[in-house]
């Protein structure tokens, strides 16, 4: 017998916190709140063992605060760490809640405590709101007409296809929790409204399930969406409407498919965790400073200012690494596993192919893929694209692609060894067997 507890609360958003997302420091200061971010809780008992996953609507899960926060809920409720899950919608209008924003504006200490005290508040009210879940049905919504866009491959343009939802429902058949995976990134909130906290199109779509009692609670997994934009964003449109026109066809395919889904079990609860250190490409301190140079001479040869900002955090690596510091990546893995369907936890943002493929080796009937989880490990690409730019002096006219392999520096860690997607598709595999 599974039983669920689900509870939320708002965060509060201090005026003038700077929001993350959208590129370097760029002095984006709140001025107030389109939307409402809420921390959410969700417990899943079977009777003998507890999963508790934590939802923020921020752009990251930041991976020194997730593994605080584990800490301290595990200890405040007797729960074992390795099943306590922490997830981010990857809206870009959120302030960051760790070091995480550190390149992206200053982190607000207001908003972090805010945070903190919602999620200690949400874990608690969800363990003590559990009730029984009589019935339980899963399916894989077709999604006709893309509501995201390839940004890295424009030719094949290789999206999400479908919307995989999970719905468990009380003996009165309502329906107490509804999951929904999908993968596209949270910047419909952009061009007029960057300097506004917002929710992003996720937050859209999770409003209007409650307000249509669609479900009683609503919980939003972010799908492999480290190469996918949406196709209308308040810029694309020209107008404020950029969450509603991405969410409202969104919810129209997840709706028309809730109905036609397939009666799961969901009787037993396991989980596995596992910190693991990542592959990447060591290199030298010379090796580090001729490509900190490399990304300034793209600057200058393309007449811009925005990989020297990258330079400044190689030049600081080069350092760190004649100080003999480690600059590996150990990330922070997980999969909760709940009778037929299970959440693979990606402590990074997974590009689609690669997603695709974790979906289709994975041997649970119903997988959903949650990326940003746990810890914020960047991106994780496909090898087709590493290839393409095997070094920094490789970079062409084109942003995306190289931005997501070189990005690196600003975790201060080595670069990704060019299978990386390979690796953390294996690693959570691995991890499924429980």
């Amino acid at each position: 017998m599974l039983c669920v507890g689900c509870a939320e609360k708002i965060i509060d958003v201090p005026l003038f916190a700077e929001l993350y997302g959208y590129g370097h420091f760029s002095g984006r200061r709140n001025q107030g709140v389109q939307d409402p971010l809420y921390a959410r809780g969700y417990s899943f008992f079977d009777g003998e063992k507890r999963a508790l996953v934590i939802y923020s609507d921020i752009c990251v899960s930041d991976t020194e605060a997730c593994r605080v926060m584990r800490a301290e809920i595990s200890a405040r409720f007797c729960l074992d760490p390795d099943g306590i899950a922490f997830v981010a919608t990857h809206t870009h209008c959120a302030p960051p809640v760790g070091r995480t924003g550190y390149t992206f504006g200053v982190a607000d200490p207001v908003f972090q405590e805010n945070w903190r005290r919602a999620v200690l508040e949400v874990a608690e009210k969800a363990l003590l709101d559990e009730e029984e879940i009589i019935s339980a049905t899963a399916g894989r919504a077709p999604v006709a007409d893309p509501i995201g866009r390839n940004r890295v491959d424009h030719d094949r343009n290789a999206t999400d296809e479908t919307i995989r939802w999970v719905k468990l429902c009380r003996a009165d058949k309502s329906v107490k929790l509804l999951l929904h995976n999908h993968g596209v990134h949270g910047i419909s909130s952009n061009g007029p409204m960057v300097h506004l906290a917002s929710a992003d199109w996720m937050g859209f779509a999770n409003r209007k399930i409650k307000e249509q009692k669609i479900a009683g609670m609503p919980l939003f997994l972010l799908g492999p969406a480290g190469d996918i934009n949406p196709t209308k964003t308040c810029i694309d449109i020209k107008n404020v409407n950029g969450n509603e026109e991405t969410a409202t066809p969104y919810l129209e395919y997840l709706v028309s498919d809730l109905d036609k889904g397939e009666t799961i079990n969901v009787s037993r609860v396991d989980y596995k965790f596992e910190t693991v250190e990542m592959p990447t490409v060591p290199q030298s301190v010379a090796e580090l400073r001729a490509d900190a140079q490399a990304l300034r001479d793209t600057d200058k040869k393309m007449n811009v200012n925005y990989w020297s900002c990258g330079a400044k955090y190689i030049d600081e690596m080069a350092l760190l690494a004649e100080k003999g510091y480690h600059l590996g990546a150990k990330l922070d893995f997980q999969v909760i596993k709940i009778g037929d369907f299970a959440i693979y936890f990606v402590p990074g943002e997974l590009y689609i192919a690669p997603g695709r493929e974790l979906l289709a080796r994975a041997k649970v009937k119903y997988p959903l893929i949650a990326t940003v989880s746990n810890a914020d490990g960047g991106y994780f690409f496909d090898e087709t694209s590493a290839k393409r730019y095997p070094n920094a002096m490789s970079k062409d006219d084109r942003m995306f692609g190289f931005y997501e392999i070189y990005g690196y520096m600003y975790r201060r860690h080595f670069k990704y060894c060019d299978n990386v997607a390979e690796f953390v598709i294996n690693q959570l595999l691995k991890m499924e067997e429980m």
